[in-house]
């Protein structure tokens, strides 16, 4: 009698357990903009963040103080048109340090820059921040490698950033535990 009751309370337990994942995923398809990652700043070339698909809706949270870069490298296989666009809290607007962005090829080649020149206002309702962003840029790529350099320029103190980079909202079943952590993360500015 025991033991039934232990296989029926465990069963219930993983039923509820993929419930709520199967949950989290219907509604991470429809709430999440973007995939949360941090980039443990600085990163030099030589631990450059891989971005494993830019065509996938990313958003990298980093800090920086003036004078540091943060590297992300990525490799397409096919023409791609990819959204790409950098943010700051809009409570830093009085900071002097500003976040600029560069795309450059593998050879080094200039692609795009992303400044907070011209900010817009944004609010993101999943982290719940508000934010100045750069106007997003929508980069016609071809195949091949290439690399985003973040650097905080100014005097001031050290800053977050979000670079957010494609468009794909995809969720995986087993993401959707890092991707509740890691919203936690955000809203207690934790990066």
């Amino acid at each position: 009698m025991t033991r039934r009751r232990i296989v029926r309370a465990a069963g219930l337990a993983l039923l509820l357990l993929l419930a709520w994942l199967g949950s989290g995923y219907i509604g991470a398809q429809r709430a999440c903009a973007h995939d949360p990652r941090f980039a443990c700043s600085p990163r030099d070339s030589a631990h450059a963040i891989r971005i494993a698909d830019p065509t996938k809706s990313w958003a990298f949270y980093g800090r920086l103080a003036p004078g540091q870069h943060d590297r992300y490298r990525f490799h397409l296989q096919r023409d791609a048109t990819i959204p790409w666009n950098l943010l700051v809290e809009k409570h830093d607007a009085t900071d002097p340090a500003r976040p600029v962005a560069t795309l450059t090829t593998a050879s080094g080649r200039l692609i795009a820059r992303a400044t907070l020149a011209r900010a817009q206002a944004f609010y993101e309702p999943f982290s719940g921040i508000d934010y100045l962003s750069s106007p997003p840029v929508r980069l016609h790529l071809l195949p091949g490698r290439y690399h985003i350099e973040i650097a905080m320029q100014g005097p001031g103190s050290a800053q977050r950033y979000v670079m957010a980079i494609g468009a794909q909202e995809r969720f995986g079943l087993w993401e959707i535990p890092y991707v509740f952590g890691a919203i936690s993360r955000i809203r207690t500015r934790g990066w």
